[in-house]
């Protein structure tokens, strides 16, 4: 009899829709430890009805545990006229897991998403406006949404963002057609994770997962945790069918659909573009010439309305607004260099200046945000980023560098890697000469030289008021005491993507007087500075975003009446994380000619090597710190 009950009241309360308990208490205390939140269901159903729709349904319960983690408490529905939103219901409860409002549709906000750069989006963004009574609380959300757009299925992450613990996630992905589905696991190494397949029904869960932090130099979270990606071979965008399985298939329907025919320049702007290079032979002139003509004429602004945002203005558009987004302008100077004869391809990119992202190689599916041109020009390939009026030509910088993206050619996709920029190459270099007064005050003159990625830091100073100039040569310059610069110059080569900067400078007290001694800094500028601290619990491994390699050399004459004293052993210091010298020549009487080489290498380590990386970075800090004594005679 107590087994049939219970059997009824089972169902009873399934079909009434039974709850979870949300009292806080009822939350394991290892997932709240240090968190700012708690996912305490998260259950994800995607259903791939046809090629022409998908539907979505979200169930998901957070629990707020204090002011730091509002966030997560808000679910933002995105839509457009191809999709729709079907239910949009939330309820808050109190920390004892009683009810204590459900929201209404007078609470939900309906706006443009607009990003603050944009000049027009047409996707809309509705949402729960409500200020939590008091912490902690819970809100569940039911929510459903359907869409003829079905090349961007959701991508389920088991951890959405750090300090999040997570008592339950999981997606369901269920295939109602007959057409095929792939399918990519990530991450899933050193993770417990639950998988069924019933048919072409797929099943992910997992559980208990503590809050993660976000660790000096990780890697993304994505990368970190698992994730599964759907990827249908035949969908819909906007209307407008598709179907590929591999790169050079994707390539092939984004030319035919989206980049085909938008290059319809006007006579007269062909003839404007050919009278420019008029009796220029050389084909990388030729680019050079007509990408400062698009620096010139055109300014980046979003414009994301079109096949999903994925489809380029045609080059008519730009001539007639001199404007655009990332796709129109650079389908706009596509079009201009295949007016000269000059062939240039259309390149998807994810552009993320923090760290390298790669497009997926090995497995096509929608990826990227950026737009970009390559220009295959025999054995080199020449860069162009159509968004920027003011960086240097055939130069890509840290958004975009060193990484896998998508050529769009005629025939389909290519993968391609970006322009590099190898350690070596990503130079300071820093060259001074001065002299010291018998009261301590330093006099030079000291010149720096930025290129490489290192490039990428420099060439705004070109660009900006000489209020903010000033304060960035303070900043340069933070370690010379009384700092007073006298005056400043400086050249940006926009061809071959160098900065120099010479500044003439004083700086009183420069060198300690003590007695009849004379304390000085071996290095006026360039010193490495960290704030690193070192992990014994680290979890994850880190990445050197980028290799880079700083050269100093300063002579600086003393007073006539020093000498060193003592004997300064020069610095040799090498780490599979990079090389470090420093020297010290005297054989000029009064001179003190001193020499620096700091070379950091880029790459990803593994976590056991964090605090050896922190002690390599500590050293060259203390090295770069390095004073002499100097003894009046």
């Amino acid at each position: 009899m107590k087994t049939l009950i219970s059997f009824f009241l089972f169902h009873i309360f399934i079909g009434f829709g039974w709850t979870q308990n949300f009292a806080v208490s009822e939350i394991p205390s290892e997932l709240k430890e240090d968190a700012y939140a708690v996912v305490r269901i998260d259950e994800l159903k995607i259903e791939y009805i046809s090629s022409s729709k998908v539907r979505v349904t979200h169930n998901l319960a957070v629990t707020v545990l204090n002011e730091a983690g509002i966030k997560y408490a808000f679910r933002p529905m995105f839509y457009d006229k191809s999709t729709r939103i079907n239910k949009m219901e939330a309820t808050l409860y109190d920390s004892s897991g009683k009810k204590s409002r459900v929201l209404k549709n007078r609470d939900i906000k309906d706006i443009s998403a607009v990003d603050g750069y944009s000049m027009y989006i047409d996707d809309r963004v509705k949402y729960f406006d409500f200020n939590p009574v008091s912490y902690p609380f819970t809100i569940h959300y039911h929510l459903e949404e359907e869409s003829s757009n079905t090349l961007f299925l959701p991508r389920w992450i088991a951890v959405s963002d750090y300090n999040l613990g997570i008592e339950n996630s999981s997606v369901h992905f269920i295939n109602h057609t007959q057409l095929p589905v792939r399918i990519k696991e990530t991450s899933f190494k050193n993770w417990e994770v639950k998988k069924s397949v019933e048919g072409s029904s797929f099943h992910y869960s997992i559980k208990n997962i503590k809050p993660l932090f976000d660790e000096t130099l990780s890697p993304p979270l994505t990368e970190l945790v698992p994730g599964v990606i759907f990827a249908p071979t035949e969908f819909q965008l906007e209307g407008v069918k598709g179907r590929f399985e591999n790169w050079t298939d994707f390539g092939k329907w984004y030319y035919d659909n989206l980049l085909k025919n938008k290059q319809d320049l006007s006579e007269s702007e062909k003839a404007h573009a050919r009278q420019l290079v008029n009796g220029v032979s050389d084909p990388v002139e030729k680019i050079r010439i007509l990408y400062e003509y698009l620096q010139t004429k055109t300014r980046y602004i979003n414009v994301s309305i079109g096949i999903g945002g994925w489809e380029p203005y045609p080059a008519s558009y730009v001539t007639s607004k001199s404007y655009g987004d990332c796709k129109a302008l650079s389908n706009y100077m596509l079009s201009l260099l295949e007016t000269v004869g000059v062939e240039a391809f259309y390149t998807i990119v994810t552009a993320e200046r923090g760290r390298k992202i790669d497009i997926d190689k090995d497995f096509a599916y929608m990826q990227g945000n950026h737009i970009i041109l390559n220009v295959p020009n025999g054995d080199e390939t020449i860069w162009l980023e159509c968004t920027n009026q003011q960086t240097a030509f055939n130069y890509l910088g840290r958004p975009t560098d060193d990484r896998y993206a998508l050529s769009i050619t005629p025939q389909g996709g290519k993968i391609v890697r970006t322009q590099t920029f190898p350690a070596e190459s990503n130079q300071e270099i820093i060259k001074g000469k001065g002299e010291i007064l018998p009261d301590g005050k330093l006099k030079a003159e000291v010149s720096f030289l930025y290129n490489g990625l290192q490039y990428d830091y420099a060439y705004r100073f070109n660009f900006q008021e000489t209020k903010e100039q000033k304060k960035n040569l303070n900043e340069v310059l933070s370690n010379l005491p009384n700092l007073d610069i006298k005056n400043y110059t400086y050249e940006n080569n926009w061809d071959e993507a160098v900065f120099t900067l010479n500044v003439d400078l004083e700086s009183a007290q420069f060198a300690k007087i003590y007695g009849n001694s004379m304390a000085v800094n071996l290095l006026p500028a360039g010193l490495a500075t960290t704030n690193l601290k070192k992990d014994d619990n680290r979890k994850f491994p880190f990445e050197i975003r980028y290799g880079y390699n700083d050269e100093t050399e300063f002579e600086i004459k003393i007073p006539q009446n020093y000498k060193l004293q003592g004997k300064f052993d020069p610095v040799n210091y090498s780490s599979e994380f990079g090389d470090y010298q420093l020297s010290l020549d005297l054989t000029e009487p009064n001179i003190l000619k001193v020499k620096r080489k700091l070379l950091v290498r880029d790459g990803q380590y593994p976590k056991e090597k964090f605090n050896d990386y922190v002690e390599f970075m500590r050293k060259i800090s203390s090295f770069d710190n390095s004073k002499i004594l100097l003894e009046k005679l």
